[in-house]
């Protein structure tokens, strides 16, 4: 694949673009039928050419090098609206793709167009020699929702042709780009043009067009060379996509989600078409976004929290759990006490498994000893959780088993909140887990989706609690994959994301981490990942183990690392919360991505038979139908029935890699 960051106009096509075409396809081995994705054109709004001219000036191209073309442009409607379009055309010169932008203008501080954020929104894909594409023009690579529609449409390649601009936000942008990538375990390329001419002046852009693949890494423009060449090895990513585990776009609960979006979706309707009329739609949709004032008795603006990294006695025998739980919240509370007693301290946050380890061994069948796995709310730890925050007068969060006997024979993988004076104020149950591999075999609200919401309520998946450290919720460790259960809590108003975790070291580590950030970024939202320094496996073990290794950190909400553990061990992480700057942040028309998301765009999408289905445990608790990842295995099946993945050459049907303890998550 080749990516341009040459200017390029319509009109100037031809002249500007064909010998560093042909310069570039000279690198090339074969270079027939090779795709070529273009920068957003050169210009702006007033610039803007009728289809017909753009659509002309690409096919010639693509026509004259036998090559497909992607790029994005300004062009103007029959009733003088302004659009951004994407469009794809084939060596023989026909239209492949044609994909309207749905984002506004962001980085250019809005502009005089139109878009498609308040419309339901086609996902077109057409194959091409580097796989299955879809574009996405510009900023609408940002929204985890847009780019989810567009895979489970079939992309295995998403082309991204955009206009970058330095900012504070420019290399978290970069960011989200790998982000998605790994996400949907897909290609990610983006062109920007090196510098842009508008009204007569030349500005000169950042280097910003990459190629992301789906374990993290990138291949970047260093300057402003005129292009790059990036490998996709297409065959590659249709065997990763036959694998199970970590097949994040088939693991995905997206029926679950899909209630809410219908909910919350507006009336399709027409975008604003002016500058003016964006900004003004703009701070309509941020003061939605934006906390109400309190009292100042009541908020606390700033404050410290204490991330309670610590090492955990493990023991895979049910019948000492109850003993080991005692043991490791002794030693929890000892590792945060000291902190804990400091006026500054607000909130603490012990890991995911704190009181167990993740007793993934004890197998799937596990629903006979749900009651020694699971602590329960009230109960003996609980309580002395309780009486920690009320004595140090400080909120306390962690992630546990838990035990409801409302639910016999089975235990939740969940994550609670306890107020400074000992209330139980929040109690979140895990939307996505490793009970999907048949590793972990806990209840996840969606495996019993409609006896859970007929008992709670659909809001009840998606808890925020309302406090004077601002509005909490938290999030548990792979849940850290699903943007959807993040936007979800911000829609609900959550502020400060708890993300008690327990991640092992493996290949997705560095893609995880990275969309640990962009999480932050793209709601707006502080996270405060608490993780595991080590784990004692066995019993009179007399050494940690390093699966766990710790790098529990805070992440400021513009994306940014705030301050981290390097390393393993019991550790107390103390950093800063700042809800007036938060809040500033989230007044920002331009930064605030979340303020943008309306649902009417792909609600429809989530509607689908995309991902793990809703009630698939819903039956005997004690007969596990996640057992040897069988529920992936399905979707991934019926992906493959519907075209959303396309089955390598020569495949079987058998995924080279059937299971892994990668899975254990």
């Amino acid at each position: 694949m080749i990516l341009l960051q040459t200017p390029w106009t319509p009109s100037t096509a031809q002249e500007t673009l064909s010998r560093v075409i042909a310069q570039s396809l000279a690198t090339l081995v074969e270079p027939q039928g090779a795709l070529l994705l273009l920068p957003h054109a050169d210009g702006d709004p007033s610039d803007a050419v009728q289809e017909e001219k753009v659509i002309d000036a690409l096919s010639a191209l693509s026509k004259t090098h036998g090559i497909s073309m992607c790029g994005s442009v300004y062009v103007r409607d029959e009733d003088g609206i302004v659009r951004t379009i994407g469009y794809l055309t084939s060596p023989d010169g026909d239209l492949l793709l044609r994909m309207p932008k749905i984002m506004p203008d962001l980085l250019e501080g809005f502009t005089d167009t139109a878009s498609a954020v308040s419309q339901p929104a086609e996902f077109p894909v057409a194959m091409t020699s580097e796989g299955q594409v879809g574009i996405l023009c510009g900023e609408d690579v940002l929204s985890p929702h847009i780019v989810r529609s567009l895979v489970t449409s079939g992309a295995e390649v998403i082309l991204n042709p955009s206009r970058e601009r330095t900012d504070k936000h420019f290399e978290i942008r970069q960011k989200a780009r790998q982000a998605r990538s790994y996400e949907n375990a897909a290609y990610v390329a983006s062109a920007s043009a090196s510098e842009v001419t508008i009204a007569g002046a030349t500005i000169k852009l950042p280097a910003a067009t990459a190629l992301a693949e789906l374990w993290g890494t990138e291949l970047r423009a260093s300057s402003d060379e005129s292009f790059i060449v990036g490998d996709i090895d297409i065959e590659g990513l249709r065997r990763r996509r036959e694998e199970p585990m970590g097949n994040l776009p088939a693991i995905v609960r997206m029926r679950l989600y899909a209630h809410g979006y219908a909910e919350e979706a507006s009336s399709a309707r027409p975008s604003p078409a002016t500058r003016e009329e964006w900004i003004a739609a703009g701070k309509e949709k941020v003061s939605a976004s934006v906390q109400a004032k309190r009292d100042a008795d009541d908020l606390i603006d700033r404050y410290d929290v204490l991330l309670g990294q610590t090492v955990t006695q493990v023991s895979m025998n049910p019948d000492v759990l109850p003993e080991y739980r005692q043991k490791n919240l002794t030693n929890a509370l000892y590792v945060a006490g000291p902190f804990a007693k400091s006026p500054g301290v607000k909130l603490v946050v012990f890991p995911e498994f704190f009181l167990t380890g993740p007793v993934s061994q004890l197998g799937s069948q596990s629903g006979h000893i749900a009651s020694k796995i699971g602590i329960t709310f009230p109960g003996p730890e609980a309580d002395q959780l309780a009486k920690f925050a009320q004595d140090n007068k400080t909120y306390v969060s962690g992630g546990v088993f838990e035990f409801d006997p409302k639910w016999p024979d089975r235990f939740f993988n969940s994550a609670f909140i306890f107020d400074d004076n000992g209330n139980l104020v929040h109690l979140y149950r895990k939307i996505h887990c490793a009970d999907v591999f048949g590793r972990l075999p806990d209840t996840t609200p969606g495996s019993v989706y409609t006896e859970y919401v007929d008992r709670y309520g659909y809001d009840r998946l998606f808890p925020v609690a309302d406090t004077p450290l601002g509005k909490l919720c938290t999030v548990i460790c792979f849940d850290m994959n699903f943007g959807e259960t993040h936007r979800a809590m911000v829609k609900r108003g959550a502020e400060v994301i708890i993300h008690p975790t327990s991640e092992p070291h493996n290949v997705r580590r560095r893609g995880w981490d990275i969309t640990r950030h962009v999480r932050a970024f793209e709601n707006t939202a502080y996270i405060l990942s608490a993780g595991h320094g080590g784990e004692f496996r066995g019993e009179g073990l007399s050494f940690p183990g390093s699966m766990q290794r710790g790098y529990s950190k805070v992440v400021n909400y513009d994306g940014s690392l705030q301050c981290v553990v390097d390393g393993p061990g019991a550790v107390p992480l103390v950093g800063s919360i700042d809800m007036t700057a938060l809040r500033r942040a989230r007044a920002d028309l331009k930064g605030n991505l979340a303020a943008w998301d309306d649902p009417v765009v792909y609600a429809h999408k989530y509607a689908e038979e995309r991902g793990i289905g809703n009630d698939a445990w819903a039956g005997d608790p004690m007969v596990n139908p996640y057992a040897d990842g069988a529920e992936i295995k399905k979707m991934i099946k019926i992906y493959q029935r519907d075209g959303v993945y396309v089955r390598p050459e020569g495949s079987g049907g058998k995924p080279a890699i059937d299971q892994s303890m990668q899975a254990v998550v």
